[in-house]
């Protein structure tokens, strides 16, 4: 079977979804015609790309690989598209960047649809650095994630709309003694050493780490490695390294287990940031509809 972009689309929907029924439902297609291109997909490739349980499926890291590369190709696809000459004048392109997967995955599926002006996405691993990108117009908005009273400074003549809390999780090695708890005291990890991503001006979470440990009697201690990329921080988490946190609507990894944290000291904002001088700015309300829904659908609430 030669791969299509309609497969690379069907992929991104099952990877954002969690599910083949709700999955074939935003792309409007019976399930059982859902599950066939999966399955002839899956064989193209040899090899499954998502894992099946009786709560949806998850990617496997074979998935995860795909998927990115999937990504990528849709977006250029789509950039591509928007490069498309026309007869008269059209509407002004936009881009839209962001450091929130939840968010950023549900408009590069849906947001095209809706839109008249071309649009392109840009991942940014950075709260900061979106920020940045869109205070100086070369973003013109983006979905963005920070910690609530660590986080970030609205760039000049950038609007930002609150969608929604999140609590912090903490990930543990699967065989960790707290492994099996449901919810888990900040200050039993007292003893700990934590792993977490490079420093972000839009995100201090080193700043709301300490604070919260602080809150729980206890100084944290700091592994000197800064690590981006959830996937290598959970493979060290796995190998006994550390422990990390993640966002609540963070995938499991292998070998890793997600635990909330009791009375969710850590509460993550995801933000949706429009410069008020964008073309998209009219489409604020549309936009706004969009990521709250994707952030009902997907995001863990606290309480």
């Amino acid at each position: 079977m030669d791969l299509e972009l309609r497969h690379l689309r069907i992929l991104l929907a099952i990877a954002e979804a969690g599910s083949l029924t709700r999955a074939a439902a935003a792309l409007m297609l019976s399930q059982p015609a859902m599950t066939t291109q999966l399955r002839r997909i899956e064989a193209s490739f040899g090899q499954p790309l998502f894992e099946r349980s009786a709560r949806g499926v998850v990617p496997t890291r074979a998935g995860e690989l795909v998927i990115s590369h999937a990504r990528d190709a849709v977006v250029s696809a789509d950039r591509i598209r928007s490069y498309r000459l026309r007869p008269t004048p059209g509407p002004e392109p936009v881009t839209v960047g962001g450091s929130s997967g939840p968010m950023l995955s549900h408009l590069t599926l849906h947001l095209p649809a809706v839109l008249s002006n071309p649009v392109t996405f840009v991942q940014f691993p950075a709260t900061g650095d979106a920020m940045s990108r869109l205070g100086d117009r070369s973003i013109d908005a983006a979905c963005l994630v920070d910690l609530e009273g660590f986080g970030t400074t609205p760039a000049d003549g950038v609007v930002v709309d609150v969608i929604g809390l999140e609590p912090v999780v903490v990930i543990l090695p699967a065989g960790h003694a707290l492994a099996g708890e449901t919810w888990i005291d900040l200050a039993g990890l007292a003893d700990e050493t934590w792993l977490l991503p490079p420093h972000d001006p839009g995100c201090d979470d080193y700043g709301a780490l300490v604070h919260a440990c602080a809150a729980a009697g206890f100084v944290p201690r700091f592994s000197p490695h800064r690590i981006g990329d959830l996937s290598i921080l959970c493979d060290l988490v796995a190998q006994g390294v550390g422990l990390t946190l993640a966002q609540g609507s963070a995938r499991a990894r292998e070998g890793v287990v997600m635990r909330r944290l009791a009375g969710d000291p850590l509460l993550g904002r995801h933000l949706l940031a429009l410069h008020r001088e964008s073309p998209l700015i009219t489409s604020r309300p549309l936009l706004l509809g969009l990521v709250r829904d994707a952030f009902s659908a997907r995001c863990v609430k606290p309480g």
